[in-house]
């Protein structure tokens, strides 16, 4: 096979998961294929945050805070955390099919720094890429349940902002006296973006391509993602300011497919029993085991709470 992150212009190298297309899309064989032992659910670590001095953002006014702009995250304490937590955070049930909107109490959309009764303040946990710590421990697993583990593919959808054209990415940082720096990309032709030229205007993998799930292919094995610093060499990064992981993860041999889809906070593995019960017992990682039919779409079971809705296991 090709060098480590090499471009892939023969998207044949992903033909064996075109069953997923004949599943209802949004299902989870329409994300991963049908036929595996086992599938695992990965859910992206959430953000939290409450005030040093009070403990709470409760009675607190952020405004304040924000007076003291050159010292305001020393006065945070701040966690990467787990859905779990944000579930006891909100008083609601955490499960195999739960959807964050519904563990904080909200409507989809309007999740984004929710103070829980408890008192943290909690971000989204990131859409359609998994954190390079979780891809990270994800991977030391992966490799361990393949006979390729140095080869494969790495899918990268072609929409992110920046990839192909110079369009819809932004990055800023400060300068040596402190002042802001912004850089936005404009509209730009094909190729204008971080990728080179010929692989922006070379073949593509489309997986239910009629919903713009179109993907550059790249040669990578699980093990090159063990290593937090591949984005250094990863041809589609931007250079540390924007680490994408990819949206679909495969070994040579087929032994399992990870999908991470571009609007999902969470991962989908299918492979062994065995993976799936290393990968949930991986500290530093929140997976469940999770059924091949199961239902992990806004119309899942709920109650009604008054104004908001509470998520509950589906018996």
């Amino acid at each position: 096979m090709g060098e480590r992150f090499e471009w892939v212009n023969d998207s044949s190298r992903g033909e064996w998961l075109r069953a997923v297309e004949s599943e209802p899309w949004g299902s989870l064989c329409s994300i991963v294929p049908g036929g595996f032992p086992a599938y695992a659910r990965v859910f992206h670590p959430a953000e939290r945050d409450r005030p040093h001095a009070t403990g709470t953002w409760h009675g607190v006014n952020e405004a304040t805070l924000h007076n003291h702009a050159d010292q305001f995250d020393s006065l945070l304490e701040t966690q990467r955390t787990s859905w779990e937590h944000v579930a006891a955070s909100f008083g609601t049930t955490m499960h195999a099919e739960a959807q964050y909107a519904r563990l904080v109490r909200r409507n989809p959309g309007r999740t984004d720094g929710v103070v829980a009764p408890d008192g943290w303040r909690y971000n989204d946990p990131l859409e359609g890429s998994l954190d390079i710590a979780s891809l990270s421990l994800t991977a030391g697993v992966l490799g361990r349940h393949t006979t390729t583990p140095k080869n494969g593919i790495a899918a990268i959808w072609e929409g992110w902002g920046g990839l192909l054209t110079s369009s819809g990415f932004s990055s800023w940082g400060f300068g040596a006296k402190g002042s802001s720096i912004r850089n936005f990309f404009g509209q730009g032709r094909k190729g204008s973006g971080i990728l080179p030229r010929d692989i922006a205007a070379g073949p593509r993998f489309g997986l239910h391509a009629d919903a713009g799930r179109s993907y550059i292919l790249f040669e990578a094995g699980a093990c090159d993602f063990i290593d937090k610093q591949w984005p250094s060499v990863a041809p589609w990064a931007h250079n540390g300011s924007w680490d994408q992981t990819p949206s679909l993860l495969w070994p040579d041999d087929h032994a399992w497919v990870l999908a991470t889809e571009i609007d999902h906070n969470f991962t989908l593995i299918a492979g062994s029993t065995a993976m799936v019960s290393e990968l949930k017992q991986t500290p530093g990682l929140e997976v469940h085991a999770i059924d091949s039919g199961s239902n992990l779409t806004w119309d899942g079971d709920m109650v009604n709470d008054g104004f908001n809705t509470v998520e509950r296991k589906t018996q």
